[in-house]
């Protein structure tokens, strides 16, 4: 006879195959967030309910695909999992993997302090430096 019991509780073992995770990124995973904590028997294994892996599943997209740091992602699963708040209706940001987000003004604000810098850098290598920093050490300080 044949049971239809659903199972209720998974092995470290049987979770780290299922995601294809080390059993060590688990444990160490339950250090780093709080919100991941499996039962354990009186001899410390491991026990782990459908609302755990589906924790899991959600630390490893933040950590493994979308590169955020522990931290970041720590951060994101604490805010109940917003990745990125809006700032204002016509202005977006850009999420990057350390959890920070940068809007488009900030970034167009580095590219163009980075541009000047590489074409001072350029006019150096190319023999150019009266032209490039007037004999001046501190302009290409100035690009940033």
């Amino acid at each position: 006879m044949k049971s239809s019991i659903e199972k209720r509780y998974f092995t470290i073992t049987e979770v780290a195959q299922e995601l294809d995770l080390k059993p060590s990124m688990l444990r160490y995973w339950e250090k780093e967030f709080r919100q991941l904590n499996p039962r354990t028997n009186s001899r410390g294994k491991r026990f782990y309910t459908r609302k755990d892996i589906d924790l899991i599943v959600e630390i490893r997209r933040l950590v493994k695909e979308e590169r955020f740091t522990i931290d970041g992602a720590r951060k994101i699963l604490d805010k109940g999992g917003q990745q990125v708040e809006s700032t204002s209706p016509g202005q977006s940001q850009i999420p990057f993997p350390s959890g920070h987000a940068v809007n488009n003004a900030a970034q167009e604000e580095v590219v163009s302090r980075l541009e000047r810098l590489r074409e001072q850098l350029l006019a150096l290598k190319a023999g150019q430096a009266a032209n490039a920093s007037e004999h001046n050490p501190e302009s290409l300080t100035q690009a940033w």
